[in-house]
């Protein structure tokens, strides 16, 4: 062999070499970025729907749960029994939005349904409602917010990107750096 083929090895060898790295590099930085964070790992928790949930309203006492579902200007209100979880049999409901008193519609057992009346519009507003059942009455308060949510992402949201984003860059600029000094290696070793 003469040098020119042996010099000619040396440096496919050492371009193989930079090329190897920068492929393990890249392939070991950029699965680093598909760790599953909180609420994508897919474990033992059962898949939450995703999309925009309606505005609702939580309400407990030692006697009842209530929940209130804003759909449109319809809210949905459903009571149970504080220890069983089972509809409220026979209840009575008188229901009062920022002090406003509104009437409701038996819709089904534990079930009612209220139309929000005109003068409530977005924002904060306070719920208030008497559930009486037989002996048992209770009063339950709670807020509900009413109008256009945030579209903002979340700031674990945020810095899971901006932590992705600066993994890929670092990554980017490792393997460009490698595949310069290669180049500048074979070229020096190219000119003597």
């Amino acid at each position: 062999m003469n040098n020119i083929e042996i010099n000619f090895m040396k440096q496919n060898k050492f371009l193989t070499n930079i090329l190897s790295a920068a492929v393990l590099t890249s392939s070991i930085l950029f699965s680093a970025t598909t760790y599953a964070g909180p609420g994508h790992d897919h474990g033992d928790e059962a898949p939450v729907a995703a999309g925009e949930a309606s505005p609702r309203v939580v309400m407990e006492s030692e006697l009842f749960e209530a929940v209130g579902i804003l759909k449109g200007r319809m809210l949905e209100i459903y009571i149970d029994h504080a220890a069983t979880n089972a509809p409220v049999q026979n209840a009575k409901l008188e229901l009062e939005l920022n002090g406003q008193q509104v009437p409701v519609e038996l819709h089904d057992e534990g079930e009612f349904d209220a139309q929000l009346p005109e003068g409530i519009e977005d924002g904060t507003v306070a719920v208030s409602m008497t559930v009486s059942a037989g002996v048992d009455i209770d009063l339950l308060a709670g807020d509900l917010i009413v109008g256009h949510h945030d579209d903002l992402d979340s700031v674990e949201e945020v810095q899971s990107r901006l932590w992705e984003i600066v993994l890929y860059g670092i990554g980017g600029l490792f393997i460009l750096a490698l595949l310069v000094i290669g180049y500048v290696r074979l070229k020096s070793k190219g000119d003597k």
